[in-house]
């Protein structure tokens, strides 16, 4: 008689806190037993891991795909190319963005937003489970007497559609809030325990400095970086800081690649300031260099591929950035996977030349692909490398801190019988030559003509991927008829503390 749908025998499971050898037992997707060992006539199905590691999967928290408001341009992945990448790699839950629809009013103007992009997403193939964050737009007082006050927006969208994040933005013209917005928007997600991401660079010295190269006639993709010095987001990162502690509410910083930032961050953090940050394997992969045009005169564009925001940094960077992992600084390792098509002449990366532009590097699209490839790098620069200390700190970083950060865990993120989802990977053994990948922009599974990794070799690539006890990927091999992902409501985790600057305090807690 079978007890189990699947069985996994002979692994080494390890997870943030531990490392130890078991079988698992899966149960309509969910796992029901951690065992030393499980009798194989009870399942199924049996799967021999053959001495290979078994973690959770990876949850990457900072995805773009197309949506029905369109913020970034053609970004060319679709809810379910994305998905089908980030299992490929190792990935079972993406959190993308839906963008605030300023056109859409009334109290749940913002809830509305949300539900309009899941509806779109519903109706698409989807290999693994997906959340939203919402990005906010427009703060106008007008805006906000239109839809009603920002706290009951909130508060709407999170008991309807269950999304505990909103991503607020210091630069981009049309995105960038002035700080009395950032205010604003703080004092409401602090009352609805929702996070607070901040996208940190000061949009007035980018636009400065980019005004000033052009005026130079530097204009080519490698001076998108040069317009963007490390204490640009240095000091947006202070600055966001400041207001996060006078409005005492949490806040995380994405995509964080300046050393000025990481010392902001840790200073905070050793104050007992709740801030939180994320990096990406880009900033410690990669490096400025990988803007410039290395092959001669035959395309003067090409460094364009890897433009995105914040720009990659010299290699000096990098090791400040793989400590701030080690150490506990940065919270989570996300992908920014934000793809557009290189080839095209009239999408994408080469947008910059339409309507007269001539290529210029303020109209590059900015982004890059990166879901597929998140967890490998992460595995092989981090832990095979000794970037980081251990298996278990890769996998708090990409699997479990994600999760608890964003309200999905121990759903997502943790191998947990009873309580989680069985989202787990299987690694190759340590060593095994069949682990060894050579990385090529086909093997990724997405929708973008490019990878910024080409050729890179990694030393161990996700064996088996199961998504709720269904394998969805196995030996390179994708199984699409196993793809059944579904939105995920995630649980609301802000914790402000009662430390105020000084005597003020928000109207909401005078009645308590």
């Amino acid at each position: 008689m079978s007890i189990y749908d699947l069985v996994i025998k002979n692994g080494f499971v390890c997870t943030a806190s531990d490392f130890y050898p078991a079988d698992i037992g899966i149960c309509e997707g969910k796992i029901t037993t951690i065992a030393g060992s499980i009798d194989s006539e009870l399942s199924k199905e049996v799967i021999d891991a053959e001495g290979g590691v078994i973690t959770p999967g990876g949850v990457d928290a900072h995805v773009h795909v197309e949506e029905p408001v369109k913020l970034m341009g053609d970004v060319i992945d679709t809810m379910s190319t994305v998905t089908r990448s980030a299992v490929a790699g190792g990935t079972t839950t993406v959190i993308a963005f839906a963008s605030q629809d300023a056109n859409l009013k009334g109290p749940k103007a913002l809830s509305d937003s949300v539900g309009k992009t899941i509806e779109s997403y519903e109706k698409e193939t989807l290999y693994c489970d997906y959340g939203l964050h919402l990005i906010l737009v427009k703060l106008e007082q007008e805006t906000l007497n239109a839809c009603g006050a920002l706290d009951e927006q909130l508060c709407n969208l999170y008991k309807d559609q269950g999304v505990s994040s909103v991503k607020i933005f210091m630069t981009y013209p049309g995105l960038q809030m002035s700080d009395y917005s950032i205010l604003n928007t703080m004092y409401a997600t602090r009352k609805n325990g929702i996070t607070t991401m901040v996208h940190a660079e000061n949009g007035d010295i980018v636009k400065w400095m980019t005004d000033s190269l052009e005026n130079q006639g530097l204009i080519e993709p490698y001076y998108h970086g040069v317009s963007r010095p490390t204490i640009v987001e240095g000091e947006a990162t202070n600055r966001a800081i400041a207001l996060s502690t006078m409005m005492n509410t949490p806040v995380l910083f994405v995509h964080v690649s300046s050393p000025e930032a990481v010392e902001a961050i840790r200073k905070a953090q050793t104050k007992g300031i709740k801030v939180f940050a994320e990096t990406c394997p880009q900033y410690v992969v990669l490096s400025h260099e990988d803007t410039k045009c290395h092959h001669g005169d035959t395309d003067r564009f090409e460094g364009a591929k890897n433009i995105c925001s914040p720009p990659l940094r010299e290699d000096q960077v990098k090791e400040c950035l793989w400590r701030a992992m080690d150490n506990g600084t940065f919270t989570i390792v996300s992908s920014d996977h934000c793809a557009y098509l290189y080839s095209s002449e009239h999408r994408g990366k080469h947008n910059a030349f339409d309507q007269g532009k001539g290529g210029k590097f303020r109209y590059i699209p900015n982004g890059m692909p990166g879901v597929c490839t998140r967890m490998p790098l992460g595995f092989d620069h981090g832990y095979l490398n000794k970037n980081i200390s251990s298996l278990m700190k890769f996998v708090e970083l990409h699997c479990t801190n994600p999760a608890k950060l964003y309200g999905c865990y121990p759903q997502k993120g943790a191998l947990l019988p009873g309580s989680s989802d069985a989202d787990i990977l299987i690694w190759y053994p340590n060593k095994d030559e069949r682990g060894r990948t050579k990385i090529n922009n086909e093997m990724l599974h997405h929708s973008c003509d490019y990878t910024p990794y080409e050729g890179l070799e990694v030393k161990n690539w996700p064996r088996y991927t199961l998504v709720r006890g269904k394998i969805v990927f196995k030996e390179g091999r994708l199984i699409s008829g196993h793809a059944s992902g579904q939105y995920i409501k995630r649980k609301a985790i802000s914790d402000p503390t009662d430390k105020w600057v000084n005597e003020w305090r928000p109207a909401y807690n005078l009645s308590k």
